[in-house]
């Protein structure tokens, strides 16, 4: 008798699980709570200029689903014009139904969508109710128009070029490498004198890369590497510890002059690496004194800046500058320029 008690409740056990379960599954939602989003603008134009600016503000309606939901986030997402939201760019708002980008913002979420820098383009917006870590609802998708300026990337790594044959001897600041297309490929380019080059990281001899004997395999702590004068474009192979040095006179290379760049007026110029967009970044110790922008070690094309306002005027006045380590990052598409000093 026991037995059919127990094995008559654990039926109705199961019964009523399966029942709950059915329940959660046909649980629909109100179709008419759908947030329905809104732009503060239907064309944006983003320039460097006003990277701190705001941009837009996207709002949506609150929406109601038939019962009771907190969300857990509401994102906003972005995709290209013909993108079907598999792996769109995607920004947290900070309040319920609102979201506030900025020019600099906006742009970064554009870059990472690879359109193209000074371009009108379309793109597509849409709300992301994240209900769970599983579970999300979206709103309708709402078009834009942006125009989008060049963004930069992040190609600095923490390894350099030290050397009697570059501007700053066996002293550093190290001539800096850049990353490549290639994963674990470094380059620069740089203008070289007679003499000796290492490879080394974080501007200290604890790691470094020299050749012992000939060819061009690298080895720690290896010997140094005799070069002529002229102008190269290097790369380092960190994947096979390899390096190359390929004659570059004839590319088309900016760089710094001035008495508070490390060879001072005369040159050879302290050189920037094309970061793509014409876009140009380099790193550098300067000294009190003025510099200038100028094409392949010639006064021909040179920039300075008239007016102190951070645009590059041909052959404007030169930049006044005091002493520290900066990154610098010219755009040559808006004739801008920025020198962010480093800690």
């Amino acid at each position: 008798m026991k037995n059919i008690f127990y094995k008559l409740v654990l039926s109705l056990c199961i019964a009523t699980l399966f029942v709950s379960c059915d329940e959660t599954e046909i649980t629909e939602l109100n179709s008419n709570g759908i947030p329905v989003v809104s732009l503060s603008e239907n064309t944006v134009v983003l320039t460097e200029a006003t990277a701190d600016e705001e941009a837009l503000i996207v709002t949506w309606t609150e929406p109601n689903f038939g019962f009771s939901a907190a969300p857990l986030a509401y994102n906003v997402l972005i995709d290209t014009e013909n993108g079907d939201f598999s792996s769109p760019e995607s920004a947290t708002a900070s309040m319920p139904l609102e979201k506030t980008f900025t020019v600099q913002q906006l742009n970064a979420l554009l870059t990472e969508l690879e359109l193209t820098p000074n371009e009108e383009a379309q793109v597509q917006l849409k709300v992301e109710v994240k209900l769970s870590n599983v579970s999300s609802v979206y709103s309708e998708a709402i078009n834009l128009t942006v125009t989008p300026y060049p963004g930069l990337p992040d190609l600095s790594t923490t390894w350099g070029i030290v050397g009697d044959a570059t501007p700053n001897a066996w002293d550093g600041l190290d001539v800096p490498l850049y990353k490549t297309d290639t994963e674990g490929v470094l380059a620069a380019y740089v203008h070289l004198i007679d003499g000796e080059i290492k490879f080394r990281e974080n501007n200290d001899w604890d790691v470094n890369y020299g050749v012992t004997g000939t060819g061009n395999a690298l080895e720690a702590n290896g010997g140094n590497i005799t070069v002529t004068e002229g102008t190269y474009y290097i790369t380092m192979n960190l994947n096979n510890l390899t390096y190359t040095m390929e004659d570059a006179s004839t590319t088309d290379i900016w760089g710094l002059v001035g008495d508070s760049t490390p060879n001072g007026w005369d040159g050879p110029d302290w050189t920037f690496y094309p970061a793509g967009n014409d876009l140009y970044v380099t790193k550098v110790n300067l000294t009190d004194g003025e510099l200038k922008l100028r094409l392949n070690n010639d006064w021909g094309t040179n920039y300075g800046d008239t007016g102190l306002d951070n645009t590059l005027d041909d052959g404007g006045d030169n930049i006044i500058v005091t002493a520290g380590t900066y990154n610098i990052v010219i755009d040559l598409f808006n004739l801008t320029y920025t020198l962010e000093e480093q800690p």
